[in-house]
């Protein structure tokens, strides 16, 4: 339900009562301009309107899209170190790195125009997958006001294209379920459609080694239109699912190499601890040999057995005065002298 809704054409609401094609079409149909956000736990989508066309977009979720100097790079269209360099003046300048692309005829207009384009499906069609989140519409905003080109997306026609590829997902996620299945193409293939020109950029890049999420970024095409040509190509005959299967790689062992020195080190605590071990496992049996250098403190001491013998000597003699017996040891402890 739409919250705040006013003269001003500033609102809030959930995507669970006012949905993504709903809020798209309110702000097409009154020509606003500004910025409408949508946030879900950590993740936010942005998309910027200009007259009630979307102008730009923007997704904060890393992995999902590839910014565009990552497209551009991919794809072969810029060296990284080319990128890298524009990127450095850019910010000296601080201006939008594709400003500079375009300054010096690494990208015309035309070009950037329709990679702006391509960018704003994708974050779109990646919205669309959104079941519940907030939305808020910020009257008069822009994502990037300091750049000086710009595109104008008629959101209808995002609504239908992200609507179609919504219904479509479900069977291309069944038959490509995991980014890492690898396709080859089949030696005698059964074409059975027109192959389209999707279908032959993806073709000429499947070698039996690039898995799809490999593809995805190299081909330029984007998620959906990667996932919907693989599909399109399996489903005519034209390719395989590959026996191979790519394993995560890895980390490779460091061979150590120990100087001599390190080596007699290692070998002389190998042997204390042998030494240790061998003495403990002894002791459980008989005395260690070196035992019978070390003072015995429990046996009793000689003042000690002097003292005692002294006063049982004394304990006898006061017997026999006593009581006139003979005072013997066996005696006193019959009659309780002794314990």
């Amino acid at each position: 339900m739409q919250k705040g809704v006013n003269s001003s054409m500033a609102f809030e609401g959930s995507i669970e009562d006012f949905g993504v094609a709903d809020v798209l079409q309110l702000v097409n149909s009154q020509a606003k301009t500004g910025v409408l956000t949508f946030h879900y736990r950590k993740e936010i989508i942005s998309l910027g309107f200009e007259n009630g066309m979307i102008s730009s977009a923007f997704h904060n979720r890393k992995g999902v899209l590839k910014p565009i100097g990552d497209y551009l790079i991919l794809t072969g269209k810029i060296s990284r170190e080319e990128f890298s360099k524009f990127e450095n003046i850019a910010k000296r300048r601080g201006v939008p790195i594709v400003d500079i692309l375009v300054e010096n005829a690494v990208l015309t207009k035309e070009d950037l125009e329709k990679i702006i384009e391509f960018k704003i499906q994708e974050v779109v069609d990646e919205l669309f997958t959104w079941k519940k989140g907030e939305y808020k519409f910020r009257l008069g905003d822009r994502l990037y006001s300091k750049s000086k080109y710009s595109v104008f997306v008629n959101p209808q026609f995002l609504i239908l294209e992200g609507m179609r590829r919504i219904d479509e997902w479900p069977k291309i996620k069944k038959a490509i379920p995991d980014p890492k299945i690898v396709f080859s193409k089949k030696k005698k293939p059964d074409i059975t459609v027109e192959i389209g020109e999707q279908e032959k950029i993806i073709l000429n890049l499947l070698d039996g080694k690039r898995a799809v999420e490999d593809i995805v970024e190299t081909c330029g095409l984007g998620k959906f239109r990667t996932y919907h040509a693989l599909y399109n190509l399996l489903d005519g005959g034209i390719i395989e699912k590959s026996t191979q299967v790519i394993k995560p790689k890895r980390r490779q062992k460091r061979l150590v190499a120990l100087s001599t020195q390190n080596i007699i080190g290692i070998i002389s605590w190998f042997l204390a601890i042998l030494f240790l071990l061998t003495n403990l496992a002894l002791s459980v049996y008989k005395r260690p040999f070196y035992k019978k250098y070390v003072l015995n403190y429990k046996k009793t001491s000689v003042h000690i057995k002097n003292y005692n013998d002294k006063k049982i000597e004394e304990a006898m003699e006061a017997y026999r005065i006593l009581t006139g017996g003979n005072g013997s040891i066996s005696e006193l402890e019959k009659t309780g002298w002794f314990k």
